[in-house]
């Protein structure tokens, strides 16, 4: 990590700090490490270095220039209300004339309308703004956020794979559906698949012992596990493709995301011409467009191939 942080830290000093990134690692643990020795690196290099002051008002969440937005409530989700916080800081002047740094710890937890809110920050941020996004699960960040963001893979990160990471990977094994009847077959099979897979969600994530919630606030907790699950999938499914596409065009196997699967993905990339793996990504992405605009599952996936 160390290695990491120093790279970042040239960035910074050369002003060429990215003004985004998502750094996958446990919001609790090795995420939320990163995002505070980073942010350290960032406000010293006005301040001539870290001391053990400055690093006690970041640590301590004392410091008027770092904004922390975490999860909560029953839903443990980043709010609108928190989000506008956050916004609202990004757009104001620094207080100490420096670098202004916003960390979302748990940023798969953006819901939907916090998500969309943060989008067009993503895309303008003012001047000597750094924004990080903490995830040990960047599968099931809205795609728009991530492909906005710079990705950094923390190395004392292991990679938690999703529920239903290991049946997804088994779905893709079988490559592309290349007639309409395995198209539809493979339409049928999402559609069980993401009403199964939400309930792995939930079950990974339930309330705690003991508490209970009003039938509305669990509808919506259930509506939420769908739409995160949906996009997580997708993300993942277009992550393969990815993948696909690396080992086409003879990029170094370090970079795979699946690299576990490696023959699968050799065979499909020979397999596949170039055009062909670029149209797999471009479904899937207009998939996700598509389903946060709520058209059913069913026939979204008959109208895309992957």
């Amino acid at each position: 990590m160390s290695t990491l942080l120093d790279e970042l830290d040239a960035l910074v000093a050369d002003g060429r700090l990215g003004h985004a990134y998502l750094c996958v690692g446990d919001p609790l643990l090795d995420g939320k490490a990163f995002a505070e020795e980073l942010t350290l690196r960032v406000l010293g290099q006005d301040k001539g270095g870290v001391d053990d002051t400055l690093r006690h008002r970041v640590e301590d969440r004392l410091h008027p220039d770092v904004t922390w937005v975490e999860p909560r409530g029953k839903l443990r989700q980043i709010k609108v209300e928190d989000m506008q916080k956050a916004l609202q800081r990004i757009q104001e002047k620094s207080f100490e004339g420096g670098w202004k740094v916003v960390v979302f710890l748990g940023a798969d937890r953006l819901n939907p309308a916090s998500g969309n809110k943060l989008l067009k920050n993503l895309e303008e941020p003012p001047d000597r703004t750094l924004i990080l996004l903490v995830s040990a699960s960047p599968e099931r960040i809205l795609p728009t956020l991530v492909s906005r963001c710079q990705t950094l893979r923390l190395p004392a990160l292991t990679r938690r794979r999703p529920a239903w990471g290991n049946s997804l990977e088994a779905i893709l094994r079988q490559g592309p559906p290349l007639t309409l009847r395995a198209r539809l077959e493979r339409a049928a099979v999402f559609r069980d698949f993401f009403e199964e897979a939400a309930i792995l969600h939930l079950e990974a994530d339930p309330l705690p012992e003991g508490e209970s919630v009003e039938e509305d606030v669990e509808n919506a907790r259930i509506s939420e596990a769908r739409r995160a699950v949906q996009q997580g999938v997708l993300a993942a499914v277009e992550q393969w493709y990815r993948d696909v596409a690396v080992l086409q065009s003879e990029g170094s196997t370090d970079t795979l995301f699946y690299s576990e699967s490696e023959g699968d993905l050799r065979r499909q990339a020979e397999a596949l011409p170039a055009h062909a793996i670029e149209k797999l990504i471009a479904n899937t992405r207009a998939a996700a467009r598509k389903m946060e605009g709520n058209l059913p599952v069913q026939i979204v996936m008959e109208q895309t191939i992957f």
